[in-house]
């Protein structure tokens, strides 16, 4: 068996909605674990980006992930570290020189708060947004949260990786805004790209990855015991896990990027971006106003 196609990222950028609404597609079978990393594994290692999670480092482990006994037209994963490491194109091209590549993009400065509003719930950082992105903060762990919320939103040089080892028409990009703004639209275009059966309609109507916060301090001191998290959810059934984050997690409103905060990340992204339009041939000048 192959993988068909790979949702490579940006981090923040829907690509949990995207895989679980692919998922439903009676054509599509989606790997069981939504991130297996596989094809990053090494670069991550390297980093110790795991956080306790197990690593998918062998071929068989790999496709262990996928239905063996029914047949689907296509297989599918997504894992967000693909788009930002720099020999992953190559990977999946050698493993799979047909595979269809989905990447979707959202306007860096949001994503990268985005990014940092869920590494702190998950209580990965303490340090504020501002300490991060102007080098300030001290913790052991400061270039890597720079390099998560920072450098994996310039898009430009990982988006021509992609191009370079992939048929254009083998690369399907997606906007977070679009997804925003008109979800069966996006879904339709990508059951397109993928070859499916476009008479199916998905239920669009949950939302994934919503914002919560802990209900309180204590829970989310608990929370942040990143090892002892990941036992209990390797032990425990994920209809119980759904219940207990419903007792000790709330829905809450994202706090918001200040505004001197969002002028000085338009400012360092700007190049990037404006070469990212020229590449896609796409109009992008609203992620800078």
């Amino acid at each position: 068996m192959k993988v068909d196609f790979f949702i490579v990222g940006a981090p923040k950028a829907g690509t949990t909605s995207l895989y679980h609404y692919l998922d439903k597609h009676p054509e599509i079978n989606m790997s069981s674990e939504k991130e297996p990393n596989y094809f990053s594994n090494d670069e991550l290692e390297e980093q110790g980006m795991y956080y306790g999670k197990p690593r998918i480092n062998k071929i068989e482990m790999y496709h262990s992930l996928f239905a063996k006994h029914r047949q689907f037209k296509l297989r599918g994963e997504g894992s967000v570290s693909y788009l930002f490491y720099k020999n992953v194109p190559a990977k999946i091209k050698e493993y799979n020189p047909k595979a269809k590549i989905i990447i979707m993009l959202r306007n860096p400065v949001d994503r990268a708060f985005s990014h940092y509003l869920m590494d702190r719930r998950l209580g990965l950082v303490h340090d504020s947004f501002e300490d991060v992105i102007n080098k300030k903060s001290v913790h052991k762990d400061a270039k890597l949260f720079y390099q998560q919320y920072i450098q994996v939103g310039e898009y430009a040089n990982q988006v021509k990786r992609y191009l370079e080892h992939f048929d254009r028409n083998d690369i399907l990009f997606v906007n977070y805004d679009e997804l925003k703004e008109d979800v069966t639209v996006v879904i339709q275009n990508t059951y397109s790209f993928l070859g499916l059966d476009m008479s199916y309609r998905a239920n669009l109507e949950k939302k994934h990855n919503t914002y919560t916060m802990p209900k309180n301090n204590i829970i989310r001191f608990i929370y942040s015991f990143v090892s002892l998290r990941k036992t209990l959810s390797s032990l425990l059934p994920k209809s119980l896990i759904r219940v207990i984050r419903l007792v000790l997690f709330r829905a809450d409103k994202k706090p918001k990027l200040l505004k001197e905060t969002r002028e000085k990340l338009k400012l360092l992204f700007k190049q990037d971006i404006n070469e990212l339009s020229k590449i896609l041939d796409k109009d992008l000048s609203s992620w800078l106003k």
